[in-house]
């Protein structure tokens, strides 16, 4: 589902700095960060921060329209313990200090669908490896979809990964307490779409 160009997301970004990360100001985080990548329109950021105010959470979303929506969500809600990052994940995960990163959540990320843009999926051994070097020693990947392909084909690259599946769900009811749904998760469950979600840990 392609989201429609807003003009007024762009220039809404430039305005509201202060609810985004630069690339400079990640290298200074500290640790224990929950960082989203693919943050969409950013209610799963929303909610997560709402839910969560002792914890801080980073977005990550290279689609300007909907990192526009995001800001806006932050600035609207006056959240303090979330920002967003409009930027390509690879531009930014290496700029995260070793071992800083809590959790990492993967809503319902881009399947790639063709063979040869496999390595292009967020659950593809390259990007693994990136995740494993910034996560903490008990660090934790959450990885939710709709799509059967992508589930599957992302259980057999973890299984030759550094990471260890500890909760495999192939109809994920939502019953989790540190969960909030995204805008694409709660328009899946009303059509009666199975999500399917996958927990890994740092082997």
């Amino acid at each position: 589902m392609r989201t429609k160009f807003k003009a007024w997301t762009k220039p809404y970004l430039e305005e509201h700095q202060e609810v985004q990360l630069s690339l400079e100001q990640v290298r200074n985080l500290e640790d224990n960060i929950y960082l989203e990548i693919g943050s969409g329109k950013g209610q799963f950021l929303l909610d997560m921060a709402k839910n969560n105010p002792d914890l801080f959470f980073v977005g990550i979303e290279k689609n300007v329209t909907c990192a526009g929506f995001c800001a806006k969500k932050l600035v609207e809600n006056d959240i303090t313990n979330a920002k967003i990052m409009f930027n390509d994940a690879i531009m930014v995960l290496d700029s995260f200090k070793e071992k800083s990163v809590n959790t990492i959540f993967l809503n319902f990320s881009d399947p790639w669908p063709k063979l040869r843009h496999h390595k292009r999926r967020l659950t593809a051994s390259s990007f693994l490896d990136r995740y494993f070097t910034i996560l903490k020693d008990d660090g934790k990947i959450i990885f939710k979809t709709d799509n059967v392909d992508l589930f599957n084909d992302s259980k057999e690259v973890i299984e030759t990964s550094k990471f260890k599946a500890i909760s495999i769900d192939e109809d994920y009811g939502g019953n989790d307490s540190f969960d909030a749904q995204t805008e694409y998760e709660l328009s899946f469950r009303n059509e009666g779409v199975p999500i399917h979600r996958m927990i890994l840990v740092k082997r």
